[in-house]
């Protein structure tokens, strides 16, 4: 009985380690190994005892070797108890570990959330800003296309001004030409005197 109560105790000990991650933090030994140690020889104990047989009494064990099997079994009874208390220990320290660890988790959840929605404000805030700047855009071309096509009307009648003012100085080059040719033409040539 006893055996077996060891041996689920330390399967229970076993697949509880194999279960719970390994901490980052460096652990304090477990209490259990020396328990168990001294469970074993208890036990070695217990087995010497009730093995021990009085030839006086016909290989019948003596009240001394009773009381010795005895002791041995409140040995390991008190043994045993210790370890169920030190795996409580243990139990209850793996789960305050644990609601930590869901504690921080979840406070970690919360800050990744509170994070996620402030980087999709920010992007909308930003999303805003790209279509402002691009309405801006498209309305500073429309009124650079506007002044680009006034500066090209106004080119256009410089040039047309232009070219009527220096159509006009032509003429009037020609008037003038033409008004010297005919003075020329409408004066009498100059007389020769006659020597007479």
């Amino acid at each position: 009985m006893t055996i077996r109560l060891l041996a689920l105790l330390l399967f229970l000990n076993l697949t509880s380690h194999a279960q719970t991650p390994e901490p980052t933090a460096p652990t304090q030994p477990d209490p259990l190994t020396p328990l168990i140690k001294e469970r074993e020889m208890l036990i070695r104990q217990y087995e010497e005892a009730s093995a021990q047989r009085n030839a006086f009494l016909a290989n019948k064990p003596s009240k001394k070797d009773l009381e010795e099997v005895v002791d041995a079994l409140k040995g390991i009874i008190r043994k045993d108890t210790e370890i169920v208390k030190a795996l409580k220990e243990s139990s209850i320290r793996r789960t305050a570990t644990i609601v930590a660890e869901k504690t921080q988790a979840e406070r970690q959840i919360v800050v990744a959330r509170g994070d996620q929605s402030m980087t999709r404000e920010r992007f909308y805030d930003l999303e805003n800003q790209i279509q402002n700047l691009q309405i801006r855009d498209k309305q500073r071309e429309k009124k650079l296309q506007e002044a680009q096509a006034a500066a090209t009307e106004a080119e256009g009648a410089r040039q047309s001004r232009e070219l009527i003012a220096a159509g006009l100085a032509g003429l009037s080059i020609l008037l003038l030409w033409y008004i010297f040719k005919l003075r020329g033409q409408a004066r009498p040539a100059p007389r020769r005197s006659a020597r007479r």
